[in-house]
This record gives structure tokens, C-alpha cells and sequence, in this order.
């Protein structure tokens, strides 16, 4: 296999085979160039990538694939603490630096974490919208609580009117599945990785 050690071997080898494989080599080129000696990138059971990095005073580090490239692309590592890498197509596989962008780790977490969509209900006392979370209607339903209530107030009126006979029965609560949703990613960092990818 035929492996450049230049950046006009690159640019060679990329025209002769293909044009796509350019990003690919020029990968390649940066842990050829690199001081410490880097191994990888290795593929994990979950499909992402990470590399293995070895210094000269024998100590170690194993990081994801994405975040070395971003590392050597600011020739700078990434504060473990504040800084993070995130693919924003959502690809994991998709390791292109226009595909990549610098987070607080914070904001990964919070554009990452999966949320449950509240389900909108109607009282069944005072008639007032309200949203309440699947997961809790559910366990009314199993324990075949009838109707839908806004407050503890509807539901101990209901309680009450029931007592006296001067209510019927309402139906008992439906089960409902959760349905999740994540929080869009800032528009401006897809519009930029958009233009680049189509040239714009």
C-alpha cells in the first residue's frame, strides 16, 4: 500500500485514486507528522473511533478519533473539562473537520439528552388544557384511576361528587407511550457546515 510522506505525494495519490479520499489521507498525513507517537484510529464496539497517544515520558491517553483531529487541527489539546467535540450532522462516522465543531460540554450534554414529550390533556373537571408527562398517566392506568385531572383540587372535587352520587364514573385514564424528542442544534453551525459542504 502506498502511504505519502509529503503533502504533494497527497495531492498526487488523492488525484491519481480518487478525489474523495483526500480528507482521508490528509488524516493519515497528520499522525504521520505528529511528535508523540499516535496509534489508531482503532474502531470500538459502538462504531466510534478513538486513537491511543504515547508520549515520550511513557505516559498515555486514549482519545476519540474526532476530538484528536480537532486537536491537531488548533494544534492545541482540548480542555477535558469545559471542551468537547460534536458531529453536527449527528454522524459519528462522518469525522470530516467541517462536519466537527468545539462545544462546552455542557451544551453537548444538553443538546444530547433525551427528552419525554409532554402529552396535552383536557381537565375533566374544569375543563382547563393542561400537559402532563406520559410516564405518569401510564400509572394511573394501571391503577385504573378514571379521568383526567389538572390539580389535586379537580381531583378530590371528582372524589367528592362521587361520594354524594351526583357524578358519573369518568373513564379510566389511557395508556400512553413516551415519545422523545432532543433539542435542535444551533442553527448557524448547520447553515455553515451546509454552505461548506455544497460549496455556497
Amino acid at each position: 500500500m502506498f502511504l505519502p510522506r509529503s503533502r504533494h505525494s497527497i495531492i498526487w495519490y488523492s488525484t491519481v485514486r480518487n478525489d474523495n479520499l483526500i480528507q482521508e489521507v490528509e488524516q493519515f498525513y497528520l499522525l504521520c507528522q505528529a511528535k508523540e507517537k499516535t496509534f489508531g484510529p482503532y474502531t470500538r464496539p459502538d462504531n466510534r473511533k478513538i486513537v491511543i497517544v504515547v508520549y515520550e515520558t511513557g505516559n498515555r491517553r486514549t482519545v476519540s478519533y474526532p476530538k484528536w483531529l480537532m486537536e491537531q487541527h488548533l494544534g492545541r489539546q482540548l480542555d477535558k473539562n469545559t471542551e468537547t467535540v460534536d458531529h453536527i450532522d449527528r454522524n459519528h462516522s462522518n469525522d470530516q473537520l467541517s462536519n466537527l465543531r468545539i462545544v462546552e460540554r455542557k451544551q453537548h450534554s444538553a443538546d444530547d439528552t433525551r427528552r419525554v414529550k409532554l402529552v396535552d390533556f383536557t381537565c375533566s373537571m374544569c375543563r382547563k388544557p393542561f400537559q402532563r408527562s406520559p410516564r405518569l398517566v401510564r400509572d394511573k392506568n394501571k391503577k385504573g384511576s378514571r379521568g383526567i385531572f389538572c390539580s389535586r383540587q379537580c381531583s378530590g372535587k371528582y372524589a367528592r361528587l362521587r361520594q354524594l352520587g351526583q357524578i358519573d364514573k369518568f373513564p379510566v385514564q389511557p395508556f400512553i407511550e413516551s415519545e422523545y424528542y432532543r433539542n435542535v442544534k444551533k442553527l448557524e453551525a448547520l447553515t455553515q457546515h451546509l454552505m461548506v459542504k455544497y460549496g455556497i
